[in-house]
């Protein structure tokens, strides 16, 4: 009987003092010494995850029985994630696919199952990361990977005889109610105001607000055409969220007017930054801003909010304010990119006509046929009565 095929995987090979244990790749007979130690195990995950990339071509329709998922996601990444759409794409696809090439080391096709899927949901919320343990919404998006990748191999070297349902964790709640008042919005501008290393934050938010862009969208922002992102054209007032070259993906990025209470501060903030040789619309000390976390942590921290919301509250904010002031819902929807049906399920309880009739509805007083007919006859005899007088 033929011996059957193993995949590459990491065996900790233990020596001798005062040498250290390393962690080397096994890739049937053959040994690769990664160089990392016993406790560096995520640097020993990297290598593998390289090495497998590196190693494997798309070996073709193979049966489920065969066909190993390191070589599917390997081919995944090469084929595909290479050339996203952008570097964050890029970046998010290596990142869940790691984690996944480590667990599912030595597994094929035919192991993809309900009690595997659920087997790596456990070892994967059992890890911690920046000293937190790991959601299950994360060990969802890896799953999640995993699945694109074995969709996308069925289509482009396909078709595999099978092709496995994956079991996910079930999808966190949409967060409710997780928005800033006009007072509150005031106060993050103050704070970020306040400090010069945290000024760009204000733009941030009173673009944020007013236009219901994403965060990263609006760090892209231009004062001119791009290709790389998108800008303000304020003799149309529209503002164009994608650059000229970027391509369309499923985060909508529509054109849209520029709200009417935003455009004096842009047209002060232009003035400003192009008379100082400055093109990025969200910029520190001139140079662009490429992220946020921390200047944004800063502000939160200042009004008391350390932790609790992220630069994207700004786009729930934006959502929720186009609800409660009753703007036409399929208008908003294509105003802050989004789907109706997604503005409102989250936000539609802000709507002032949220269940109105509903709310307001009575029922028609119904009378009862045999009480009716009774008064009837009554009246009737009454009146033959007063006629025999």
């Amino acid at each position: 009987m033929a011996q059957s095929r193993k995949g590459p995987r990491l065996y900790l090979k233990r020596r001798r003092r005062p040498r250290r244990h390393v962690w080397v790749i096994r890739d049937g007979p053959t040994e690769i010494s990664t160089g990392c130690g016993e406790y560096d195990t995520q640097a020993a995950e990297e290598s593998l995850a390289r090495y497998i990339a590196n190693k494997f071509r798309a070996p073709g329709a193979l049966p489920a029985d065969r066909l190993f998922i390191a070589e599917v996601v390997a081919t995944y990444l090469n084929e595909h994630a290479q050339h996203a759409a952008s570097a964050k794409t890029r970046e998010f696809l290596f990142d869940t696919a790691r984690p996944i090439l480590e667990w599912w080391a030595g597994k094929k096709l035919v192991d993809v199952n309900g009690n595997n899927c659920r087997a790596y949901v456990r070892w994967r919320t059992a890890q911690r990361y920046r000293g937190r343990l790991i959601s299950d919404q994360t060990a969802r998006h890896d799953l999640k990977t995993l699945r694109s990748a074995i969709n996308w191999y069925h289509r482009e070297h396909g078709p595999l005889p099978t092709v496995p349902k994956l079991t996910l964790p079930a999808r966190a709640a949409q967060r409710q109610d997780y928005w800033l008042t006009r007072g509150e919005v005031a106060a993050r501008i103050r704070a970020a105001l306040a400090n010069p290393r945290t000024r760009h934050v204000a733009r941030v938010i009173l673009i944020g607000v007013y236009t219901g862009t994403r965060p990263g969208a609006i760090l892209k922002l231009m004062w001119m055409p791009s290709a790389a992102g998108g800008w303000f054209d304020l003799e149309t007032a529209v503002l164009h969220r994608r650059g000229r070259s970027s391509r369309q993906t499923s985060k909508r990025q529509p054109p849209a007017r520029i709200h009417a209470k935003l455009m004096p501060h842009l047209r002060r903030w232009r003035a400003l930054d192009l008379s100082r040789g400055i093109t990025s619309v969200i910029h520190y000390q001139g140079a662009p801003v490429k992220k946020l976390r921390n200047s944004w942590k800063t502000v939160a921290a200042r009004v008391g909010k350390a932790g609790e919301d992220g630069p994207h509250i700004t786009r729930h904010t934006a959502a929720t304010w186009q609800m409660q002031a009753g703007t036409n819902l399929y208008e908003a929807a294509g105003y802050l990119g989004m789907t109706a049906e997604t503005l409102w399920d989250v936000y539609g309880h802000h709507h002032p006509d949220f269940q109105s009739e509903a709310a307001t509805a009575v029922a028609k007083r119904r009378r009862d046929p045999l009480i009716s007919g009774s008064q009837s006859g009554s009246q009737r005899s009454n009146r033959n009565a007063k006629s025999l007088k």
